[in-house]
């Protein structure tokens, strides 16, 4: 279980609140890390990716479903938040409430890439979930 209830893990907490993006990077077959940008939503225990089918995470996590989460830091390389967890591929259908509000929280950027929130879901079908289980950072 995560524990969100120090000093770090709360401002841990506030960022996955409030940033718009935050660093997913999994592991291909030759063992190399592969960090992404992704959007997510987090509901205060899991966070909330989607992802095109054919995309590179998608196969990444298949094979081994270890990943971290990193946020930016600041521009001295301080403000350190770092989340390592499992993911896996939501077969079932995700909870309309919690997709309702990723698409809420990233309206604008879905309008930005030229999509609307269907298209946006039709292409972006893919849905991980990531649960994490450790934090660290300063």
């Amino acid at each position: 279980m995560l524990d969100l209830d120090t000093p770090l893990g709360r401002k841990i907490e506030r960022r996955l609140n409030e940033e718009q993006v935050i660093w997913l990077t999994t592991v291909d077959a030759s063992l190399t890390p592969q960090p992404r940008p992704v959007w997510f939503h987090w509901d205060g225990e899991t966070l909330l990716i989607l992802s095109q089918a054919n995309a590179a995470k998608v196969r990444h996590i298949t094979r081994n479903p270890r990943v971290a989460l990193n946020f930016n830091t600041d521009a001295e390389g301080g403000e350190v938040g770092v989340l390592i967890g499992e993911a896996r591929l939501l077969q079932e259908p995700l909870d309309p409430a919690r997709l309702q509000a990723y698409i809420e929280k990233y309206a604008e950027g879905i309008k930005d890439l030229g999509l609307t929130p269907e298209s946006m879901l039709a292409e972006y079908r893919v849905i991980v979930l990531v649960k994490p289980d450790a934090l660290r950072g300063f």
